[in-house]
């Protein structure tokens, strides 16, 4: 079942920082890398590059 649940930017960076989430930027490489990028954050096109792989266990941070 997939939740949905908002989280504090300071709770995202210690689930992050903890190795217990993956913290995905919505935007396209480009915005990603000029504009949005968080540090750890990973774009959108490596996350569905890494879905496949990634155990159904991982928690996802969508910003």
């Amino acid at each position: 079942m997939t939740m949905e649940n908002r989280i504090s930017a300071v709770d995202a960076k210690s689930r992050r920082d903890a190795g217990l989430a993956l913290l995905v930027c919505i935007y396209d490489d480009d915005k990603f890398h000029s504009q949005a990028h968080l540090e750890g954050a990973v774009p959108m096109s490596e996350f569905l590059r890494m879905k496949p792989d990634l155990p159904q266990s991982t928690d996802v941070i969508f910003y």
